[in-house]
């Protein structure tokens, strides 16, 4: 069976411990990758408006959200 396995220990009893999945564990990673890409995306965008018109001050701005990314 995949929901439990078995522990023998030498001249002692049985242990069986439960296996569960933890499902906070996936959802709160699906979050921060959206996150992670969503800043990724602003970092982006803040890189290509800094190219059009010469606004170098959007590329601190740039750095941070690629560092908010990582």
């Amino acid at each position: 069976n995949c929901s439990y396995f078995k522990h023998f220990t030498p001249g002692q009893s049985s242990e069986i411990f439960e296996v569960t999945t933890q499902k906070e564990y996936s959802i709160s990673a699906a979050a921060i990758a959206i996150f992670s890409v969503g800043f990724a995306i602003i970092g982006t965008i803040c890189i290509l408006l800094s190219f059009g018109k010469k606004r170098d001050y959007l590329l601190k701005p740039a750095s941070m959200f690629y560092t908010f990314a990582g």
